[in-house]
């Protein structure tokens, strides 16, 4: 009997598994990399309308659709439809259909550029697109383009007050009356050397500012920056593909190269009279209003160890410094500062115990109070609610593989976290910290965006991400190991359902190994994620492995890497490596590493500095730091000058010799962030020592490699190598 009860059910379970297991699809590249991919497009350029209550979004369907622009109501839940798909075509094409160049559809992809803004009385919206402007009246549905006689507007603004447009044209700042249609130039001698309220290639790219004016509460005066270009070398970006090359120069500082000269000014709309900051600094990373009279500017040095927030006089330019944060590593920037109105004091985020926490201070520089506090960092403000007393945060304080939001007395107190369940929710919240959009998800849950109305405690479904439930997936599996020395290297497996009891697998380790770069975190990947779960049906293991400096989000972690961007990741990886040796389904003879961007030239270190792999795939990488950027390379490795040996150390082109398995490099030849000459000088390297390797060049692409054919072509070609070489 015993035996009969256990083979029914075991035909029982047989009934149910295996008809699931056969309905499951297998994934295909196809699917995975042609728009809009498996999980279906989400709400693109969400922002809340100026009374606070509604978020409105563009959700497109078809590719290379623009969708229709909705609204959703957090109060209620009610959610329309407030411009349509025709006449968003007509006042905003999509610019990957209308923008040729591949670095500029970069840039709007790449900063988020807006492509509309609410009027400040709520009654029209703002579009822009392709160099065009057009205020769009919501009443009549009629719309009217501005500063029509021009191309190549960029940045377009309301005043606070509504009466006028500014936009940024011919690397000068203009406006335009909206009552009389009146354009004024206010900046004079803008040029392609000499750029006013607009920013270069560094700027944003490195110190995360997304526009260079801004305009006073009051409306009369926008604060702008210049940045003198001259002293700045350039870099040749060739497109070899017309019959007539041609050679675009782009202006770029490397490690010890000469940066823009910036400054500020200070501009009256109606006389056009300009004062200038009394102070000059390396970089002038930020700058706001505190009031019409007062703006607050940041002031950072060269080695980026230095942060000084001063508040200085519009009318004068003369300032006067508030606070200073130093750091004997490097000071990372944010977006945190937040006066208050009802006080004499504003917020201020500091890593300065080794994790980011929110200070009070008052405007004299006093340190009024601390908010948080602990083992855990503060990832940004996300809003400050003055008249209920609250402020608002993002945090990993429940786990480091998670993003909660949480809120804080004003006076001070224990945080209260909001959000729920376990995941990653990022916070899009309202000016008035009353409601706020939560985009959610989970390492085994596609993303879900919810509208929450924190006072009624009522929650709206906006939209969710299609799922792939269908589809073979296997569940990830989260491995924590630790060092000789104590540190924390977190890795991520994945790997078949049912392993072959007689198999050894062959793996491929996915990394990054920089700083603010975790690839491991209880949130849903994009399609490189669900490429690896395709490796996976092609019968490799995938292994995510990230170091200590990217396990545990805090300064305190991330300094391993000082004056060496390399050799740490390097050590810890060695760990990971050796956990994978160890498993019985592991062949130790086959394990492959991968990665793009910094991941790319962690790639390449570790196959120059190492015999652990069998295979590399280096993306994009940067392969001497040397040939990178000023800002990001001398924040984690100093001045070439005052650092040569370590710049030597942690040369991949220098120690190309010593490469061990065999090496794919991947480059767009139109790749302005990281140059196609750092994948040139380690080809240069390799031949002279008589190393082979191997290339794929993507002509007139840039750091993304992006669009359909092209992602399914590098896809395709990186399967292929691993069956061949793995």
């Amino acid at each position: 009997m015993k035996i009969a009860t256990r083979f029914l059910v075991f035909v029982l379970l047989l009934l149910v598994v295996l008809p699931l297991a056969w309905t499951q699809k297998p994934l295909i590249l196809e699917e995975i990399f042609s728009e809009p991919g498996l999980t279906g497009r989400m709400p693109e350029q969400m922002k809340w309308a100026p009374d606070g209550q509604q978020l409105s979004y563009i959700l497109r369907d078809d590719p290379g659709r623009r969708g229709d622009l909705w609204l959703v109501n957090a109060a209620s839940g009610e959610k329309r439809i407030l411009v349509s798909h025709d006449q968003l075509m007509q006042l905003a094409p999509v610019a990957e259909q209308v923008i040729k160049d591949e670095r500029e559809r970069e840039r709007l992809r790449r900063f988020a550029v807006p492509g509309y803004l609410w009027s400040p009385d709520a009654k029209a919206i703002l579009f822009s697109s392709v160099g065009r402007i057009y205020l769009y009246d919501l009443a009549t549905q009629a719309a009217r383009e501005i500063a029509p006689s021009r191309r190549g507007l960029r940045d377009p603004k309301f005043s606070p007050n509504g009466n006028w447009i500014s936009f940024v044209y011919e690397h000068d700042v203009w406006v335009a009356s909206l009552a009389t249609g009146e354009e004024k130039q206010l900046t004079r001698g803008g040029s392609e050397n000499v750029l006013h309220g607009e920013l270069d290639w560094v700027y944003p790219e490195e110190l995360g500012i997304r526009t260079g004016y801004v305009w006073s509460p009051d409306s009369r005066r926008i604060a702008f920056l210049e940045l003198d270009e001259h002293p700045v070398p350039t870099y040749p970006i060739a497109d070899l593909v017309p019959v007539a090359a041609n050679v675009n120069l782009q202006k770029y500082p490397k490690a010890g190269d000469p940066n823009p000269k910036p400054r500020l000014g200070i501009v009256e709309v109606a006389t056009g009279k300009t004062v200038w900051l009394d102070r000059l600094a390396e970089y002038i990373p930020r700058f706001e209003w505190i009031d019409a009279n007062r703006l607050a500017v940041q002031l950072l040095n060269r080695a980026q160890t230095e942060l000084e927030l001063i508040i200085a006089d519009a009318a004068t330019g003369r300032s006067q410094t508030v606070l200073r944060e130093r750091d004997p590593h490097w000071v990372n920037l944010t977006n945190d500062l937040r006066f208050l109105k009802q006080a004499e004091e504003f917020l201020w985020t500091s890593e300065r115990t080794g994790f980011r926490h929110i200070y009070v201070y008052k405007l004299d520089g006093t340190l009024a109070r601390t908010l948080t506090r602990g083992d855990w960092e503060v990832r940004g403000i996300s809003g400050v609610d003055e008249a209920n007393g609250w402020v608002y945060f993002t945090a990993s304080a429940r786990s480091p593989l998670d993003l909660d939001l949480y809120r804080v007395a004003l006076a001070g107190g224990v945080p209260e976290r909001l959000s729920e369940p376990a995941g990653t929710h990022f916070i899009t919240m309202n000016p008035n910290a009353t409601a706020y959009a939560d985009t959610y998800s989970t390492l085994t849950s596609v993303p879900v965006i919810s509208v929450h109305d924190i006072a009624s405690k009522r929650s709206t479904l906006v939209h969710s991400a299609r799922s792939v439930d269908a589809y073979a997936v296997v569940k990830p599996e989260l491995i924590e190991l630790t060092t000789a020395d104590g540190a924390l290297v977190r890795g991520m497996l994945l790997k078949p359902a049912q392993l072959h009891p007689a198999k050894k697998y062959p793996v491929l380790i996915y990394v990054y190994g920089g700083p603010h770069a975790p690839i491991i975190g209880n949130r849903w990947g994009d399609s490189r994620y669900l490429f690896h779960q395709y490796l996976v049906q092609q019968g490799f293991l995938v292994f995510y492995l990230d170091d200590r400096v990217s396990s545990i989000p805090g300064h305190k972690y991330e300094v391993a890497i000082n004056r060496a961007y390399g050799p740490a990741a390097l050590k810890d990886h060695t760990v990971g490596v050796n956990y994978l040796r160890s498993l019985p389904y592991v062949d130790p003879a086959r394990i492959g590493l991968w990665g793009w961007s910094g991941g790319g030239f962690t790639t390449c270190f570790h196959l120059t500095h190492s015999d652990l792999f069998k295979v590399g795939i280096a993306v994009a990488p940067v392969t001497d730091w040397h040939l990178y950027d000023s800002i990001y390379t001398e924040r984690y490795m100093g001045l070439p000058e005052e650092n040569p040996e370590a710049y030597k150390a942690t040369s991949v082109v220098v120690a190309a010799a010593n490469l061990r398995g065999r090496l794919l490099l991947v480059h767009g030849d139109a790749d302005d962030n990281v140059h196609p000459q750092n994948t040139f000088q380690m080809i240069d390297a390799l031949i002279k020592a008589g190393k082979p390797y191997d290339l794929l060049i993507y002509p007139r692409k840039t750091h993304s490699i992006a669009g359909t054919e092209a992602r399914i072509h590098l896809f395709r070609t990186f399967t292929e190598y691993l069956k061949k070489n793995l």
